[in-house]
């Protein structure tokens, strides 16, 4: 993968290392990249030494990983050794190009051979949490083109896309989802609307809000919150999973790993799933809720805005596009939440009427 120009790998490490991170002189970045986004990590480096950083690049090689998953070492790939760990220690700031690319290629090895492959994320994020390591997730890492295909994408627009969302100043993210938030936080009743159909009424109750607006500041630090996705624009909270009654249609296409989902219609009553239809992409999702314990799956359990102008057709992205409104059911405890249940699916909504208390804070998938 390449950058789409010198400019444009300059920009998005300057908008990263400057406003998302914050580094300052004499700062320690670590700019862990895999083979795809080797690029995209290097222009970080520059920038870094610019601003009077120390980078380190770490290297991660793409065929490396799946030689091991392949030949039955792929617990392996899950290790991490005492040197990763002190640069982790030693290190402000962190910059993650996430990978694999071809996330694709798991689906045609057995289950097992992925057992133990990323063992090292629980205590690689507690000890950056600990150490108050400032964090990026840049998602450049996860394109390629059989990802593409899977989703039906064109990979060029997909990458363009991905970086012009990339660029959005956090600032701004922070101060409409900061004011979207405290809407959440202090209200008690939502109601979501639009002509399609959608007449939904649910109960927020007392949760976490989750922003996500690609900033780590001082007060995420504090919470724990130290690792930001690039892009971001995103938020909302866990919502009380007895209450949602009314329907939901989708008019988003959505983008479980399994291949994009359109048209879908979710009906509730008596905070309980009723009925779920989709025009197309359906069927993993119906399938995966047969298998799923009944406690809990049939649950309205998530309630999100999105805060971000630059997205609108991201795979697992499309609840940044700003305006959008999207809901999940199944477990939310990863919020706050109290459903325990292990499946998930969502459901987006664009160009909707969100009103908290009866007071709008969207209209027509215009944020007010």
């Amino acid at each position: 993968m390449t950058a789409s120009s010198p400019e444009q790998g300059a920009a998005l490490a300057k908008n990263v290392l400057s406003k998302t991170l914050r580094i300052k002189k004499g700062d320690n970045v670590v700019i862990e990249t895999w083979s795809e986004t080797l690029p995209w990590a290097k222009p970080f480096v520059v920038e870094a030494r610019k601003m009077g950083a120390n980078p380190m690049l770490l290297y991660e090689d793409e065929e490396s990983f799946w030689e091991a998953v392949k030949t039955g070492n792929g617990k392996h790939n899950g290790r991490v050794g005492s040197h990763e760990w002190a640069a982790l220690d030693k290190s402000a700031a962190y910059v993650f190009f996430f990978g694999p690319s071809e996330w694709t290629r798991r689906d045609d090895l057995p289950a097992k051979s992925l057992t133990g492959v990323a063992a090292y994320n629980p205590e690689w994020y507690r000890r950056a949490a600990k150490s108050k390591v400032r964090g990026a997730r840049l998602y450049l890492g996860r394109t390629s083109q059989v990802a593409a295909d899977r989703w039906k994408l064109d990979l060029d627009d997909w990458r363009e896309e991905l970086v012009r969302a990339s660029l959005v100043p956090p600032a701004e993210m922070h101060a409409m989802g900061t004011r979207v938030g405290e809407r959440i936080r202090k209200g008690k009743v939502a109601t979501v609307n639009h002509p399609n159909g959608t007449q939904l009424t649910l109960k927020l109750g007392k949760f976490p809000i989750q922003l996500d607006d690609a900033l780590v500041d001082e007060a995420d630090l504090k919470a724990g919150n130290n690792m930001a996705t690039i892009p971001g624009g995103v938020v909302g909270s866990a919502v009380d999973h007895t209450s949602a009654s009314g329907v939901i249609v989708g008019n988003h296409t959505t983008y479980p790993d399994s291949g994009p989902v359109s048209g879908g219609r979710w009906t509730f009553a008596n905070g309980h799933l009723t009925g779920q239809s989709y025009d197309s992409g359906g069927d993993p999702i119906k399938a995966a809720y047969a298998k799923a314990p009944r406690a809990g799956r049939d649950r309205l359990s998530q309630m999100t805005v999105g805060l971000n102008p630059e997205i609108s057709k991201l795979p697992q992205m499309e609840d940044q596009e700003l305006g959008s409104l999207l809901f999940r059911i199944g477990g939310n405890t990863f919020l706050g939440g109290k459903n325990k249940s292990p499946f998930g699916a969502w459901i987006v909504v664009t160009g909707a009427d969100l009103s908290i208390d009866g007071k709008p804070v969207v209209e027509a998938g215009k944020i007010v």
